[in-house]
């Protein structure tokens, strides 16, 4: 055990020191940086309307207050100002009053379309017009704020938390395996693994103080996104839970790189390669049909963002994440054996 925390020790300081091993603990927290500067973008479905309230171009309190239940209403003095705001934003509209003219000017319906583009601004007022002149002609159509019942499970979370965090734990796994190898590799270059092999130190007490960091930072970062992206109430056993069960695909990874890699440069070559054929499996599962999905089922990589995804989404249960976890455990074992030799030869 002692041996066991001595390889543990060891590796934190080195990657501390090592530019390529901070670079890799670094780069996570800028994606995640990212991924949480979409949020609000994504989150905020309501649109904009820059409204005149005051002086001879306001628009009527009462308009004011039909077009807010819809949108949201943005109030200012002049049009001046009200074009002001409509510069710095690509998204807003614009709604005074034409005292000459005696009717209501929407901005979009001015633009160079020539009027071929309503504004939701003019399609409201026609529709209050409508209602208060022709009360009983039947509505043509109607809307409903209900949610139907087939959609009554829905997640209220946004697509780029629960797609976003999904991809980016399967990207941990994968930036986990390149430590993994990277320190092996290191370990080999300097003469390392030689010294070990004439120590107390066992091939089992190396490996497993070699994979406890790696694993270390996949906890820490979890939960770091789940708190980034707004994922904190989501099952979070669940989570950690399949984090643990692929975690063997992390090994593979890493005992692969680790076997391969003759030195650091190679070793990020390799990984950089393999990461392309493993993010074909991730693109398949988010861009290809349902019915297609079974293109990309030789992927362990594929069914661990399966689950992250239906964890995210508040889709998942302990029955799918548990045959979809052995399945993932399962085709992880078979490329073991199919690359067994490989591996070993490469390590010893």
């Amino acid at each position: 055990m002692k041996q066991f925390f001595e390889i543990f020790r060891f590796d934190v300081k080195r990657n501390i020191k090592n530019f390529m091993g901070a670079y890799m603990i670094i780069v996570p927290v800028i994606i995640l940086i990212i991924l949480r500067s979409f949020l609000p973008a994504m989150e905020n479905t309501e649109r904009t309307i820059a409204v005149v309230s005051e002086g001879s171009n306001a628009v009527e309190a009462e308009m004011i207050e039909y077009i807010d239940e819809t949108m949201d209403v943005k109030t200012y003095k002049s049009i001046e100002e009200m074009e002001q705001k409509l510069r710095g934003t690509g998204s807003a509209e614009g709604l005074y009053w034409d005292p000459v003219e005696k009717q209501y000017v929407s901005v979009l319906e001015m633009s160079k379309e020539s009027n071929k583009v309503f504004s939701t601004s003019a399609k409201l007022i026609r529709q209050r017009y409508h209602r208060e002149n022709y009360p009983n002609v039947p509505r043509i159509t109607t809307f409903s704020s209900a949610v139907p019942s087939e959609l009554s499970d829905r997640t209220k979370i946004s697509p780029v938390a629960t797609m976003g965090g999904s991809i980016f734990l399967i990207f941990m796994i994968i930036v986990m395996g390149f430590i993994l190898g990277l320190g092996i590799v290191n370990d080999k270059e300097e003469g390392t693994d030689k010294a070990i092999r004439i120590s107390p130190v066992t091939k089992v007490d190396y490996f497993m103080g070699k994979s406890l960091q790696p694993l270390l930072i996949m906890a820490a970062y979890t939960i770091i996104a789940m708190l980034v992206l707004g994922l904190l109430q989501v099952n979070i056993l669940q989570v950690y839970v399949v984090i643990l069960i692929s975690y063997p695909v992390t090994l593979l990874f890493g005992l692969l790189l680790g076997a391969l890699g003759k030195n650091e440069t190679e070793t990020i070559g390799l990984g950089k390669m393999l990461s392309m054929v493993v993010m074909l499996a991730i693109l398949g599962g988010t861009l290809l049909p349902d019915n297609w999905h079974w293109v990309v089922w030789w992927a362990p990589f594929y069914w661990a963002y399966d689950i992250f995804e239906e964890i995210f989404t508040e889709t998942a249960r302990w029955g799918g994440i548990a045959w979809k976890s052995a399945v993932m455990v399962g085709l992880t074992g078979l490329y073991f054996m199919l690359l067994r030799k490989k591996i070993i030869k490469g390590l010893s």
